[in-house]
């Protein structure tokens, strides 16, 4: 068996605690997705809205049996296949790539994917009860899962194009 060196130990070291941080937060955003949503459950009549922030905030129970914002394709089945497959890729992708920020968000990213799976697999649709708008206009109802997905998945955009910037090689000016 071959011992570590010492900068290797520490390069793992590093690592692991990125993947034990990125894995915690999935956790956190799970369990306050799934805690909102039950509460939303237990508290919400479906439909009928609670003003929060006068008619711009409110909550209102509905349930979502399509894909984001409701869009209505490929059942329950599908939806929840592709969704574990894209768990699955998550975890993959999270344990090949090195440790920094990147790791903790693609974390809270499969947090709000597990959120949603667990909603689906359990009930066949996904409880959502954020509800933003104007009267006239309302942004679909959304959930904690849902935030995390799309603030996370902003975040890691962002990251890996600043990433990319600085990975381009800058060429000698030759003399």
């Amino acid at each position: 068996m071959q011992m570590m060196c010492a900068p290797d130990a520490e390069r793992f070291s590093k690592k692991l605690r990125s993947k034990q941080t990125a894995f915690t937060a999935a956790a956190v955003v799970l369990l306050l997705d799934q805690t909102t949503k039950i509460i939303a459950r237990h508290a919400l009549l479906d439909g009928i809205p609670r003003d929060i922030l006068g008619n711009f905030v409110r909550i209102t129970l509905r349930y979502n049996y399509g894909a984001a914002f409701s869009l209505g394709w490929g059942g329950p089945l599908f939806l929840s296949v592709f969704t574990a497959a894209a768990c699955i890729f998550l975890i993959r992708y999270m344990m090949k790539i090195e440790e920094g920020k990147q790791v903790l968000w693609l974390g809270v990213i499969l947090g709000g994917a597990v959120g949603n799976l667990v909603d689906r697999i359990a009930m066949g649709k996904v409880t959502d009860f954020i509800d933003i708008g104007l009267t006239g206009w309302r942004w679909p109802t959304f959930n904690v899962a849902d935030t995390a997905i799309c603030i996370g998945g902003i975040v890691v955009f962002f990251l890996f194009r600043e990433s990319k910037r600085l990975e381009v090689p800058t060429k000698e000016i030759e003399k």
